[in-house]
């Protein structure tokens, strides 16, 4: 195995964190199948996973569509001996009340952000447990799957999905030496809030001013990813606050909710 490179697909690989994840693995030598649905930025990240020392290829993919995956697993497996790590980490944002929220906003984000996770793992689960060096999967959530912040039910109930499907998975496929990871850190800069749907400006706003105020950035989730994924790790929770939360929800879960009740009817500027 010295000298080959490990193969990994990383899913919203185009920017953001998927772009983060591809050149930290291209600094340790990955060949990573870069799968978006924006063609011009995924050949940019590709040139730049070449220049950081990995390999790389584009692949144009939508997520919510089961024939594309099909169609890129027949793909890969006729170039690749072993697949070593999916990323599923393609997602958008919405907010609104729910009852105010449009449905199609649901269906939206749903099929994007859980169907993601759903349809990368049902295509290439068996691959990996196939793999004889063992193989792992890294799960994009966010700390919106523990906060569960008012006005945006429809992107924590895929956040907590994707959780939740992170940890069947680690139960399922451990006997397989196949290892999960899922990321839920706080706000972070990327592009996000480009495609997202809000229900007013307000929530826009709000999501906006925390996106400009983190501190934590994309590198660092990719780091602390890629860390994770070394030492079989499950969760990663950034930053040292949010674990904080983590565990007064564990401890005291209904007093956790009154806090979060209390911050709901102070408004939009303090739900998010």
């Amino acid at each position: 195995m010295a000298n080959q490179r490990l193969n990994a697909i990383i899913t919203g690989g185009a920017s953001g964190l998927g772009r983060a994840l591809a050149l930290r693995l291209a600094r340790d030598g990955w060949n990573i199948a870069i799968c978006d649905i924006n063609d011009e930025a995924g050949a940019a990240v590709v040139k730049e996973v070449k220049a950081a020392g990995g390999d790389a290829r584009f692949e144009h993919l939508d997520v919510t569509n089961i024939d594309q995956w099909q169609q890129l697993s027949q793909r890969l497996r006729a170039d690749w001996q072993a697949l070593d790590l999916l990323v599923n980490n393609a997602g958008v944002a919405a907010s609104g009340d729910i009852g105010e929220a449009p449905l199609a906003d649901w269906r939206w984000i749903v099929d994007i952000n859980l169907f993601n996770g759903i349809h990368g793992c049902h295509t290439f689960v068996d691959w990996l447990k196939a793999n004889p060096r063992g193989a792992h999967i890294i799960n994009t959530a966010s700390l919106a799957a523990i906060g569960v912040a008012p006005s945006m039910a429809s992107y924590n109930v895929t956040k907590g999905a994707m959780l939740s499907l992170s940890e069947s998975l680690y139960a399922e496929l451990k006997q397989y030496n196949v290892g999960v990871t899922v990321l839920c850190p706080a706000f972070f800069a990327t592009n996000l809030l480009k495609e997202g749907r809000f229900h007013d400006d307000a929530q826009r706003e709000v999501a906006e001013s925390a996106f400009r105020k983190a501190k934590l950035t994309a590198d660092e989730v990719a780091d602390h990813a890629v860390r994770a994924m070394h030492r079989k790790q499950l969760y990663v929770i950034l930053p040292r606050k949010a674990k904080l939360y983590w565990w007064f929800k564990r401890l005291a879960p209904q007093r956790f909710l009154n806090v979060i009740a209390r911050m709901a009817s102070k408004g939009p500027r303090d739900s998010i």
